[in-house]
């Protein structure tokens, strides 16, 4: 499946290139760097994940944290006031896991950090409000890759230990972009870009899962659940300055 992203992405740029070659002049791509921070919310996603297992002795929170996505993006030039952007950034999840046993006096926490890589595919729209100022719109899909599970444990006491962990429902899927933002434009610093996003995928792309442990005794308690993990974001952009095409000198008048 890396592969497969790999040729992708290779594919994009393929693209980019030969749309540079045919509008250039009229509509030229972009290349760009974007951060943002990776924002939790109850509207497209849970805050809150929590399970039990089957005794309800155990309960076990998934609280998702802030975190953050880095990386490359390209627009392709359509029309004026159209785009195609594209690109891959990797995602960083945070999650702090709460772990409970009020029988036997245990709280206990750890984080898990999850990552991921994405590549958008999202149609690009502008309206100009002035000269330089322009609010932009997008709508799209983006492939979403897991490389591995993830797990990390907690020895709240002798002889008892507690496994936490991130189960992959499959190491990639699809999830809808859309977003909303204002860039600056200039011929010589570049563009800038500030915007709105949201990320929301077309289904849980993992399972929380804790487990208690004892030695010596045998028992073991376990649960699990899947957590949606939908997500908005503030959209950091800079697009590096497009060169313009010299002038060909074979079509300069020759001074004798």
């Amino acid at each position: 499946m890396q592969k497969s992203l790999l040729i992708l992405f290779i594919c994009a740029i393929s693209v980019v290139s030969f749309g540079q070659k045919r509008k250039k002049e009229r509509f030229p791509s972009y290349f760009g760097v974007v951060a943002s921070p990776v924002i939790p919310n109850n509207f497209i996603g849970a805050v809150h994940t929590e399970m039990q297992d089957s005794t309800g002795s155990m309960t076990t929170d998934f609280h998702n944290k802030w975190g953050f996505t880095f990386g490359a993006t390209i627009r392709i030039g359509l029309s004026k006031n159209i785009s195609i952007e594209t690109g891959i950034s990797q995602v960083r999840r945070i999650y702090q896991v709460n772990v409970s046993l009020p029988d036997s006096n245990i709280y206990d926490s750890q984080k898990l950090a999850f990552i991921n890589y994405d590549i958008p595919l999202n149609a690009l729209f502008y309206v100009p409000l002035s000269e330089k100022w322009y609010a932009d719109a997008s709508l799209g899909v983006s492939i979403t890759h897991y490389p591995s599970d993830v797990q990390d444990s907690m020895l709240p006491e002798a002889k008892k230990a507690i496994f936490i962990q991130g189960r992959r429902t499959a190491s990639t899927y699809f999830a809808f972009n859309a977003g909303v933002g204002f860039e600056y434009r200039t011929e010589k610093a570049g563009t800038f870009y500030l915007g709105f996003g949201a990320k929301v995928p077309m289904k849980p792309p993992f399972f929380g899962v804790s487990i208690l442990r004892q030695s010596g005794t045998g028992k073991q308690l376990s649960a699990y659940k899947p957590v949606t993990a939908g997500y908005f974001t503030i959209d950091f952009r800079y697009f590096i300055p497009t060169p313009k095409k010299k002038k060909d000198p074979v079509n300069k008048p020759i001074i004798e």
